[in-house]
């Protein structure tokens, strides 16, 4: 239940928020609610079979999957409403920490809900492989696209790439991160050789593509290539 909640917040606060339900939530509640009513469906749809159940206990009281999506939900509303409210108002740089931050919080919230079971030290920590994956995928295209947004708008007052450089900047780490999931030994070198195309792109200027992109791109590539490895073949 846990890889599956991480699986789904991913989905919902990257790659199914788009530019335009990011500048909506921003200046909108009902941008806010749509953003954030993403988050209890993408939830619902992955951990169907476990919302009946009981998820965390108080005393005599027992909480459902659904009634912990829902606490997730409101918790994710207000966090995020925060976040634009501070900025707005207190004129607080929307910068890398402050979005590291946000995204601690969210990880934290999702953390209290899961089963108590989960904590067990005999629990299995990776009982499935593809909510995992799924994780992986998203950071090394999604998630990482807009790490390396604001650490460049913070270093260099960028602007969000365009939609070009956004997907061929997401298409080449995730054809890095995929080669480590080739079998035999031929892995490293066809990692290699991809990571020699890439730099190559960037030295001839064939699109205007930063080095921070692809010194920052590739670290989380070959990270997030290595772990999906460990876990497709554990």
């Amino acid at each position: 239940i846990f890889w599956l909640l991480m699986f789904g917040h991913l989905l919902a606060d990257f790659t199914f928020q788009t530019n335009f339900i990011n500048r909506w939530k921003r200046s909108s509640l009902w941008g806010m609610a749509v953003h954030c009513a993403t988050h209890p469906l993408c939830y619902a749809v992955l951990a169907w079979p476990y919302l009946k159940e009981p998820w965390i206990s108080f005393g005599p009281v027992s909480l459902s999957g659904w009634v912990c999506i829902l606490v997730v939900l409101v918790a994710h509303f207000m966090e995020d409403q925060w976040r634009v409210f501070t900025i707005f108002r207190y004129q607080t740089p929307d910068n890398t920490l402050y979005f590291v931050w946000d995204q601690i919080i969210h990880y934290a919230v999702i953390f209290t809900v899961i089963p108590v079971g989960l904590r067990d030290p005999n629990v299995v920590l990776l009982p499935e492989l593809w909510p995992v994956l799924g994780c992986l995928f998203v950071l090394v295209t999604h998630a990482c696209t807009v790490l390396v947004y604001f650490i460049e708008k913070d270093l260099y007052g960028r602007l969000f790439p365009d939609p070009q450089e956004k997907y061929v900047t997401m298409a080449e780490r995730l054809v890095l991160a995929l080669i480590f999931l080739v079998p035999g030994h031929a892995w490293p070198l066809l990692a290699l050789g991809w990571l020699s195309i890439m730099y190559c792109v960037r030295s001839r200027r064939y699109l205007d593509l930063s080095w921070l992109s692809f010194y920052l791109g590739g670290v989380v590539a070959v990270l997030c290539g290595l772990a999906a490895r460990f876990v497709y073949y554990a």
